[in-house]
């Protein structure tokens, strides 16, 4: 049996890169970013207007006050999208310009329409100076011309898709999703949810959850149904996924220590090499991973108990998973601890859920759930965090400092 610290470096050193794909822009959300994108125009594209009013030339109002207005002549009507202004205003001119239009050339301020006034003839009143640069969205504002604007590895979200879409950008190149194949394990697992129950049997509960949460995470998950102790059409199943060019097989039950815990055998049989079976953890400890002969997919066999499966897909799949699309390690936040709590097997590391609040001093808070048992599940109900608790540690006091994963 290894260390956690041990598992994970051997997950780090068997990583295979997902190649990439280019997709449209609006399908970007929750991607990884495979290219650096520097920008291909400049937002602003031209200095325009960010108001409905007058552009003009500032030292032509540079006298107008309240009692004494400065009155221009309108020269021209310049709207967003219409026709541009090719001319500066002569003196005693100025253009009426819409939110978004280009600003006519010699023009250096937009004044408001609200804060002017039309005479009976149709000239244009100003009761006030304006500065120069006055509502005007300069070219380059806010992106100019090679300013970057994604690296490689970047999470995206809906924000880069408004960013992106301004620039004229329709596609991006992204890390591929991988292709992950979900396989359960059990005589007593019951997949119809809702049917009626034998003695001994339970409902499937590790399969919806993988199924669910696989696509959170970015993968495509393949469903591949329950295997009761049969060895051959487990074997069968696996091969299946392989050929199928799955990148990854996830596993439940099976990979313990009993006469039915088949997975091991199988795995041996098919040719995989198996990196470690057993990790001192709690819970979660038969956790197993492997790979299979000639570039196939990686396998993690994740103990059938609920928190078991849940343990091994965050602290094992997900630093996979990173590895594999190019992320660096994820790091832990850190909290205080809101009560004491005793670790009564020594030598393990745990991992325990737990819900997150804040102190008056704005401290993150982790409360540990009470009840954490592999197979009770009623604190995913009530629990948002995971608690990791070091091996060499054994009494937690209310107030120490604790790692947390959401």
């Amino acid at each position: 049996m290894i260390s956690y610290a041990e598992a994970l470096a051997i997950i780090r050193a068997h990583k295979n890169l997902l190649g990439t794909e280019a997709i449209a822009l609006a399908e970007i959300a929750g991607r990884i970013c495979a290219e650096k994108i520097t920008a291909p125009i400049a937002n602003q594209p031209f200095d325009n207007s960010a108001m409905d009013g007058f552009a003009l030339r500032t030292e032509e109002i540079a006298a107008a006050a309240a009692d004494t207005p400065v009155v221009l002549e309108m020269t021209g009507h310049i709207a967003a999208g219409g026709k541009l202004a090719t001319s500066a205003p002569a003196r005693g001119q100025c253009y009426e310009i819409m939110t978004g239009a280009p600003l006519p050339p010699g023009c250096d301020a937009v004044v408001p329409v609200e804060k002017t006034e039309k005479d009976k003839s149709g000239r244009i009143l100003f009761r006030a100076p304006a500065q120069k640069g006055d509502n005007i969205r300069r070219a380059g504002a806010d992106f100019a011309v090679g300013d970057p604007v994604l690296e490689p590895g970047a999470v995206l979200h809906v924000g880069h898709v408004l960013a992106l879409a301004t620039l004229g950008i329709g596609a991006v190149k992204v890390v591929r999703r991988p292709k992950v194949a979900l396989v359960s394990t059990g005589l007593e697992v019951v997949d119809d949810l809702g049917s009626a129950l034998e003695g001994g049997q339970i409902y499937n509960s590790t399969g919806p959850y993988l199924l669910s949460i696989l696509p959170q995470m970015g993968m495509k998950p393949v469903a591949l149904g329950t295997v009761a102790d049969d060895a051959a059409l487990y074997k069968q199943k696996l091969l299946a996924a392989a050929r199928d060019g799955c990148d990854m097989i996830l596993s439940t039950g099976a990979v313990s220590a009993g006469v039915h815990d088949f997975v091991p055998a199988v795995l041996k049989d098919i040719g995989a090499e198996i990196f470690f079976h057993k990790v001192a953890i709690r819970p979660g400890k038969p956790v197993l991973f492997a790979k299979f002969p000639h570039g196939g997919p990686f396998f993690f066999g994740l103990p059938g108990n609920p928190v078991s499966t849940a343990v091994g897909l965050r602290f094992f799949v997900c630093p996979l998973l990173r590895e594999m699309q190019n992320l660096p390690p994820e790091p832990p936040l850190c909290g205080v601890l809101a009560e004491d709590y005793s670790v009564k097997a020594a030598g393990l590391r745990f991992f325990l859920r737990a819900k997150l609040g804040n102190n008056a001093k704005g401290e993150t808070v982790a409360g540990i759930i009470r009840d954490q048992q592999s197979f009770k599940v009623s604190p995913f109900v009530r629990s948002d965090a995971w608690v990791t608790v070091p091996e060499q540690v054994s009494q937690l006091k209310a107030g120490d400092i604790v790692e947390i994963y959401r």
